[in-house]
């Protein structure tokens, strides 16, 4: 599988390169351990070919296009048309920490002031506004979001908390929490290795 030279030529100018190939060994651990032996080059390849992880194309394209210049915009888009995104996850941080994976990325928003590092979101995930306007969440490090979460309004989700299933956040929910529920209420406090 070759990778495209424009992708690898906007890898690695980067400022984001550090952080992707921090993503890289823990997609990897996600979607196919069996492939830990691969360099980080390879890995990339792999990822980037592979039809069914177009999630990892979105953030690779959010990574290398915070901040770039125009030059460097209108080389993405290309990029993007010979590799495509998955067209139902939408990325809007300032701040995503490096290991961040999007498992199953299916009606995936993402719209925060800051994730952490080592984060997991799967399917059918809404972080972002509660209100018009209103503040956005914050996700602390090592936090994992189940299928169908959502996270609304300027809360903080604190260090290797995890969010249950179809729960709906609106309160802040300190660090080690397991929370879940409509509304959400913390039910423990545990580490996580999310």
């Amino acid at each position: 599988m070759a990778l495209p030279l424009l992708h690898l030529f906007l890898y690695r100018r980067s400022i984001a390169r550090e952080s992707i190939e921090k993503d890289i060994p823990r997609w990897i651990r996600f979607i196919n351990p069996s492939l830990s032996s691969l360099s980080s080059d390879q890995a990339l390849v792999w990822l980037l070919n592979t039809e069914t992880l177009k999630e990892f194309r979105n953030l690779f394209y959010y990574r290398i296009g915070q901040p770039a210049s125009i030059i460097d915009r209108v080389l993405l888009a290309v990029a993007k048309s010979s590799r495509e995104p998955r067209n139902t996850i939408s990325i809007r941080v300032p701040s995503i920490g490096y290991g961040f994976v999007i498992k199953h990325g299916y009606n995936v928003i993402i719209h925060a002031e800051r994730i952490g590092v080592n984060c997991l979101v799967f399917q059918d995930v809404t972080i972002g506004y509660k209100t018009p306007g209103g503040g956005l969440p914050v996700l602390g490090d090592h936090v994992h979001v189940s299928v169908g979460a959502k996270i609304l309004g300027p809360v903080t989700i604190g260090d290797y908390s995890i969010i249950g299933a179809n729960s709906v956040v609106t309160k802040d929910l300190p660090p080690h929490s397991t929370a879940m529920g409509v509304p959400v209420r913390s039910i423990s406090k545990a580490g996580s290795t999310a």
